[in-house]
């Protein structure tokens, strides 16, 4: 992501290599990284690799969270709008801010019709974020995930521009 995005408490922005061992350290908490379809765990610095050899991000979906100066976690808008906040910033509205504020970002800048997302099955707390944004499921099945090498059961959802433009 190039654009700076921000909300009363956050600033999403571009990934940097000062972020790294913020990742490395959330990524290679299991609580965190369970939920997550792609990340391995353990997670490396091997695994981060924040530029490709010709000095672009390999991660241009990515942003940062931040808050109060520190970076506590990811969101990502696109493909798929995806997110996660590091253990210690549970519970204070951070993903639902950040989420929210990637989801308006999203159909502020472009002229997509939807926006997709989705969660494992157990995963109350993106459960809800999604549903407070306003997302439907759209089907279940199963879906890797990499952390625990296994395929879990993972519900589908979808937020259509006409559905978020009404709850504005």
């Amino acid at each position: 992501m190039t654009d700076v995005i921000t909300t009363e408490r956050l600033v999403l922005r571009p990934l940097t290599d000062a972020d790294g061992e913020t990742v490395i350290t959330a990524l290679n908490d299991f609580d965190v990284v369970k939920w997550l379809a792609t990340p391995p765990y353990p997670f490396t610095k091997a695994d981060l690799r924040l530029k490709n050899q010709d000095g672009s991000s390999r991660w241009p979906e990515l942003a940062a969270i931040e808050t109060g100066g520190q970076m506590v976690g990811i969101v990502s808008g696109q493909p798929h709008l995806g997110y996660w906040v590091q253990r210690d910033h549970w519970g204070q509205g951070i993903a639902t801010e950040a989420a929210g504020a990637m989801t308006r970002h999203i159909f502020a800048t472009s002229n997509v019709t939807s926006v997709l997302s989705g969660y494992f099955v157990g995963n109350t707390a993106s459960a809800k974020i999604l549903q407070k944004l306003g997302f439907t499921e759209t089907g279940r099945g199963m879906r890797q995930c990499v952390s625990r090498g296994e395929d879990l059961p993972h519900v589908d959802l979808v937020l259509h521009r006409a559905r978020w433009e009404a709850d504005q």
